[in-house]
């Protein structure tokens, strides 16, 4: 029998000391998210429609389920592969933005700003008598009279999304590697020789051909370009024709528009996703270089700073990382073989299944990194019956879908260095890197380089200047706009951009 005094310590001791908990615990979680519904980028200003805001506002829902509430799902709650839809992530603000705890970035096309204003309606939706730490907390919302005073909309909540331009900020390549990318340009090339492409635009011809009277002579694009290189274009157009042109929507025969999907998918696969030609998954490698840095950076906060990471892009950093992670070769091949539909995402989830010790401030302490692991997700649409599933990254099983942190770190870093990334650690500790078509130091441009020194600091530093403008009239594109240019439709069929000094 243990005496009374000892009694007394012990329970003093299990009341203040630390406390083990076997749970999974989750700390980090970056999502690579595709825009909603938009107008085509072949109109003149593509832009993101209401179905498109309720798409992005779905998704920030679902993420919200995942990571913001607290409750264990049912059983019925459990997906066919035993993933669980809660998973909440340690520490993270329920009800109002705390933006240090977040990382949110957007290239600036209009759609994908939008996407991500929306998608936050869904995550942190309007809440009343609610105010983060981060923004002053109730002492701030509080008059000296006692009033308090809430934000406007019924307590609309304000993320801070970090827009970057691909003309002017060398960090827009983590979003759109191929963006301004001479090398990536002229390994284009020789695409139509290629077998895939080769064969894809010879069977292809007498396809387009016969949809051209009836869906495709009233735009911009001429029956001389309607063909397989423009095959991501031409569904894109014929796509939001059918969902909201009541003319034309009708004029489609049953299988003509999954046949424009599954030809725009194969397009757009042969492009990015071509591992013969290491610079082509440019785009893949360095979102595999951004989401590594970002599951570094909570780690080396202990859990303080992203704890979300969201990310809005486009589908070339989709395509290409499904092909370097060798997920179009594995058993659910064919669905990642295919575009995703608006609002796909895919998250790269940081997570412990370890004892967790608890402390006498309530904290959870975080996990030594050995004991840290993560597990890939994706959700093809915002379609209420998409579910989030775990699939496994780089062949590794159905049977392991689970990667040891330290494993998944030296995977990704060897698909983010290969091709035309270098990654270094300069004096005093910065991070040097190389990337495409910036040199980069601590995530900044290196001031001061230029062509003519190039081969001094190893940088390949380019610019662009405007390719021919009746070409890009000819697809509906435009040039020199006052805001950032969206220069996708250089990259497909286009002549490769000149180099000029910045």
């Amino acid at each position: 029998m243990v005496p009374f005094s000892s009694a007394v310590l012990v329970t003093a001791l299990l009341a203040t000391s630390t406390l083990a908990q076997s749970e999974e615990r989750v700390w980090s979680s970056v999502a690579w998210i595709l825009y909603g519904d938009r107008t085509p980028l072949l109109s003149d200003n593509p832009t993101l429609t209401p179905l498109g805001a309720q798409q992005l506002k779905a998704q920030g829902a679902a993420l919200r389920t995942r990571y913001l509430w607290k409750s264990r799902p049912d059983d019925d709650d459990i997906d066919n592969n035993g993933l669980e839809d809660i998973a909440p992530i340690q520490g993270i603000e329920r009800y109002a933005i705390d933006n240090r705890q977040l990382k949110v970035m957007s290239t600036t096309d209009t759609y994908n700003v939008a996407s991500a204003m929306a998608l936050f309606q869904g995550l942190y939706p309007p809440a009343t008598q609610q105010f983060s730490n981060s923004t002053g907390g109730i002492t701030a919302a509080t008059l000296a009279n006692g009033t308090i005073v809430n934000y406007p909309l019924d307590g609309y909540q304000y993320p801070h999304i970090q827009t970057v331009s691909r003309l002017f900020n060398p960090t827009s390549i983590y979003l759109d590697g191929t963006s301004h990318c001479n090398s990536f340009l002229q390994a284009m090339t020789g695409f139509t020789k290629e077998q895939t492409p080769a064969s894809n635009l010879s069977s292809s011809s007498s396809f387009y051909a016969s949809l051209y009277s009836r869906i495709f002579n009233s735009s911009s694009l001429p029956l001389s370009q309607l063909d397989f290189r423009q095959a991501y274009h031409i569904y894109d157009y014929a796509n939001y024709h059918h969902l909201h042109n009541p003319k034309l929507s009708p004029l489609f025969a049953p299988g003509e528009l999954p046949r424009l999907r599954e030809l725009a998918s194969s397009e757009i696969r042969s492009r990015h996703g071509n591992l013969t030609i290491p610079i082509r998954s440019i785009a893949g490698r360095t979102l595999a270089s951004h989401t590594k840095s970002l599951l570094v950076d909570n780690i080396r906060s202990a859990g303080y700073t992203n704890k979300l990471n969201l990310m809005f892009s486009s589908f070339e950093p989709f395509a290409s990382f499904f092909a370097l992670a060798k997920l179009d070769a594995g058993a659910s091949r064919e669905l990642f073989r295919e575009l995703p539909y608006p609002g796909g995402m895919m998250l790269f989830e940081l997570f412990s299944t370890v004892n967790v010790s608890t402390g006498r401030d309530g904290r959870e302490e975080y996990p030594e990194v050995k004991d840290l692991k993560v597990r890939f997700l994706y959700k093809n649409s915002s379609a209420p019956e998409a579910r989030v599933r775990v699939y496994s990254l780089f062949e590794t099983g159905v049977n392991y879908p689970v990667l040891d942190f330290l494993e998944f770190e030296k995977k990704m870093g060897e698909v983010g260095k290969e091709g035309d990334q270098d990654v270094e650690f300069g004096g005093k500790g910065q991070r040097k890197e190389r990337v495409g078509s910036w040199e980069l130091r601590n995530g900044k441009q290196l001031s001061g380089v230029r062509e003519g020194v190039a081969e001094e600091t190893g940088a390949r530093v380019e610019g662009v200047s405007p390719p021919d403008k009746s070409h890009l009239r000819a697809m509906g594109g435009r040039w020199g706009r006052d805001d950032d240019d969206d220069d996708r439709l250089s990259l497909y069929g286009r002549e490769p951009v000149k180099a000029r000094e910045f």
